[in-house]
């Protein structure tokens, strides 16, 4: 369901870019759709029309106005269960169940996790009407640990964090095979499958590098616990790597194997450690497992017996 509303605001640009490809983070349309926009003088920098192949300059005032636009409805706030880690003025921090998408799309504008915070808060707007104060994400089937930002100071100052590689976030992830050796830092370079846009595939001298850390904490039998940081922030970067590596995540149909011990992608948001974007200091959120893992974590630990 579609509807028609005012859309008036100003984004200041935090990169260089191509302004069509800078706003497809923020606006829910196509870079096509985008393109239109631009070439119909609906979207002008500082004041002036522009063509979708303008690069941007960092401080770019860039003003998107149409009262005739057609995009998605605002986002139905939910009641529906929400596991609050941490809260405050500027972030709310969640433990998300597996199962649900992060935020809206154009095809889907409930059942997220979203839905559930803005019945519960309000968030900034950057990002609107789609994805306001959303800073990263998690795949659906991936449980664990996500911040949001309420604040629009609290937004700008997450996203320079999460690109200047200042936030460590921390997995867990079971995996099929004994992982060898016990700790790996691995990097490679990854594309979009044209064959499916869905999926990422290991390209070698092409695409946008993928750097993980992975250490071992337990062999259980014929799978492995892994502690995983990705160093780099790649969409399906731990499970395409542990594919490419050949211990594929258990109950990944994507990637991985699919398990009877587990119906879902077997990998978990455990820790995020990030400072406080208004008050410098540093914070660590943690996110225990959810029961269908803590099943595989017996499972695990009874192999020591």
């Amino acid at each position: 369901m579609t509807s028609i509303f005012e859309l008036k605001r100003e984004i200041v640009a935090k990169e260089k870019e191509r302004i069509d490809k800078y706003l497809k983070k923020y606006l829910p349309f196509s870079r096509e759709k985008i393109q239109k926009l631009i070439k119909n003088g609906f979207i002008v920098v500082n004041g002036e029309k522009i063509e979708p192949s303008y690069k941007l300059k960092i401080g770019d005032k860039i003003e998107i106005s149409d009262d005739k636009i057609e995009s998605a409805s605002s986002i139905p706030p939910e009641n529906l269960p929400l596991e609050i880690i941490y809260e405050d003025e500027d972030i709310i921090v969640i433990n998300k169940p597996p199962g649900i998408i992060t935020h809206p799309t154009p095809q889907s504008l409930k059942g997220t996790l979203l839905n559930r915070i803005l019945a519960h808060t309000t968030l900034s707007q950057i990002g609107a009407p789609l994805r306001p104060g959303v800073v990263h994400r998690l795949d659906k089937e991936t449980s664990g640990v996500i911040v949001f930002a309420k604040s629009d100071y609290a937004y700008w100052n997450l996203v320079e964090q999460f690109k200047n590689r200042n936030v460590e976030k921390t997995y867990l992830a079971f995996v099929k095979g004994k992982f060898l050796p016990q700790e790996k830092v691995v990097e490679f370079t990854v594309v979009h499958d044209k064959e499916n846009p869905t999926k990422m595939k290991v390209r070698f001298l092409r695409g946008k590098k993928a750097i993980t850390r992975i250490k071992v904490l337990k062999y259980c039998g014929n799978f492995s616990l892994l502690e995983v940081k990705p160093l780099t922030g790649r969409t399906h970067q731990i499970r395409i790597t542990l594919k490419y590596l050949g211990f594929p995540i258990l109950g990944d149909t994507k990637y991985g194997v699919e398990s009877e011990l587990i119906k879902r992608t077997a990998l978990h948001s455990y820790k995020l450690s990030l400072h406080h974007p208004r008050e410098n200091k540093k914070m660590e959120f943690t996110a225990p497992l959810p029961d269908d893992l803590k099943v595989l974590l017996r499972e695990c630990l009874s192999f020591e017996k």
